[in-house]
């Protein structure tokens, strides 16, 4: 937007400067006034910037919003406050109301702000025109900060399986198909083990379900222990059953891994949960690895891991078995 000379600028009103001094005199300087005045008692942040960009009047929420309660924000450059990412996003806004498209407003539109002691916060700006007495910008801010880190918490709790605090059955089906068509679009290898507790059900019985907990807990520590840094996911698949998503994993380097998980298992124990020291677990497991197209889908390649599993259980548990 070009800039015209202003008749008349709003009194300077932030957090540090809520007495405005304007004497009485034109409609257009109390009008200025009123506006300027007015924004002090909104619940949300507002700032009202010329067509430079330069902020002429900020309440006290828009002050604590941008962590400026020091240094007054009158005079300052309100692009200068958002992410540079955001830069462009913001001028296609001022575009937009300057043309009086959208009733003079746009938004709201998410944008990240970089506040004035350096902290990135994310909000939600809209942007209205003014185009009497003089061209500016009102700007609402909003704070999404806590909104943000609740749908973060909460997207976390919908993706882990509360027992163990592995990934859950849905989350390892959407990285299983995310890392299949990454993979074969590269045509890198990708490999899928699933893992199954010998004689759960025996051990259940045996000792109760508290214990049973206790134990498909332990296992998932010792997968978490035994899997390589480069292991996309280590999920609870269901039940006694667990799996890992291995991108860039043949057959041979899946099967280390999968005696890596048998050890740890095998040395797990339960005395600190008043068990006998005799008292141990293993697990069985299936490996697929798809390298050369061999599997169509995700869903083919989970299968193979599957059959390979119960051909591990049927060889006498214990035991790790291929797909092949």
């Amino acid at each position: 937007m070009s800039a015209a000379p202003f008749k008349s600028t709003l009194q300077p009103e932030a957090l540090n400067d809520d007495h405005n001094g304007l004497a009485a005199g034109s409609e257009e300087h109390t009008a200025d006034f009123n506006i300027s005045r007015f924004i002090q008692y909104l619940a949300e942040a507002v700032l009202i910037v010329n067509t430079d960009g330069v902020i002429e009047c900020a309440n006290a929420k828009a002050a604590l919003l941008l962590n400026s309660i020091d240094r007054p924000l009158i005079g300052e450059r309100w692009p200068a406050f958002l992410h540079e990412r955001c830069l462009k996003q913001y001028q296609g806004l001022v575009k937009i109301v300057a043309k009086q498209v959208l009733s003079l407003q746009a938004g709201p539109t998410e944008m990240v702000l970089h506040c004035a002691n350096g902290e990135l916060k994310d909000i939600e700006l809209s942007v209205s025109f003014l185009p009497e007495p003089e061209a500016r910008l009102i700007l609402i801010l909003r704070d999404l900060t806590r909104q943000k880190a609740e749908f973060e918490q909460l997207k976390r709790q919908a993706a882990t399986d509360a027992l163990t605090g592995l990934a859950n059955r849905r989350s390892f089906d959407e990285q299983l198909l995310q890392n299949w068509l990454q993979c074969t679009a590269a045509k890198r290898p990708l490999s899928v083990i699933i893992i199954d507790i010998d004689f759960f059900k025996q051990f259940n019985d045996s000792y109760g379900h508290i214990q049973g907990d206790a134990c498909l807990r332990k296992v998932a520590r010792a997968i978490l222990q035994a899997m390589p840094l480069d292991a996309q996911l280590a999920a609870r698949y269901g039940g006694e059953e667990f799996a890992l998503i291995l991108p860039h994993y043949n057959e041979i380097k899946a099967l280390a891994v999968a005696r890596e998980v048998q050890q740890a298992v095998r040395q797990l124990q339960f005395t600190d949960a008043g068990l006998p020291a005799s008292v141990g677990i293993t697990v069985s497991q299936g490996i697929a690895s798809e390298i050369n197209g061999q599997f169509r889908t995700s869903m083919a390649l989970l299968c193979a891991a599957d059959t390979a599993l119960y051909r591990a259980k049927a060889d006498g548990r214990d035991c790790i078995n291929t797909s092949c």
